[in-house]
């Protein structure tokens, strides 16, 4: 079965829940490549590597939003502070174990992100990312 993506990166300060992510992300074919971030400083050093080769820049990147140093808001705002080839082919989904409504309005609303989920991904939610 064919991916329905070439690459996706998790960036995530929690190590257990970017095991479940790959997991899920690779066994139902979601993305052939899943590239791994415990910090958002070195995800955005590889983003920014990368700007000139778009074949090495991931589709789809589930980002949490609570992380020491850089959370998930500091780096949607680097994003987008960026050239627009990696905003471009780079579509961020926010992952989060928080159920604050000011913390979702923040995301999809100010940050203009809107794709979000809660902790831990669901099969449920790989699969409507598929369809």
């Amino acid at each position: 079965m064919t991916a329905k993506y070439k690459r996706v990166m998790i960036i995530d300060d929690n190590q257990l829940d970017i095991y479940i992510t790959n997991k899920l992300v690779t066994n139902n074919y979601l993305a052939e490549e899943v590239l791994e971030y415990t910090s958002a400083e070195e995800a955005l050093e590889y983003l920014i590597g990368n700007k000139d080769q778009p074949e090495n820049l991931p589709n789809l990147i589930f980002l949490d939003i609570y992380m020491p140093r850089m959370d998930g808001f500091e780096f949607i705002d680097k994003i987008n502070e960026l050239d627009g080839i990696i905003k471009d082919h780079c579509t961020i989904c926010v992952v989060s174990s928080t159920v604050s409504h000011y913390d979702i309005h923040k995301v999809k609303i100010e940050k203009g992100i809107p794709l979000f989920t809660s902790k831990p991904i669901t099969k449920d939610f790989i699969t409507s990312l598929i369809e």
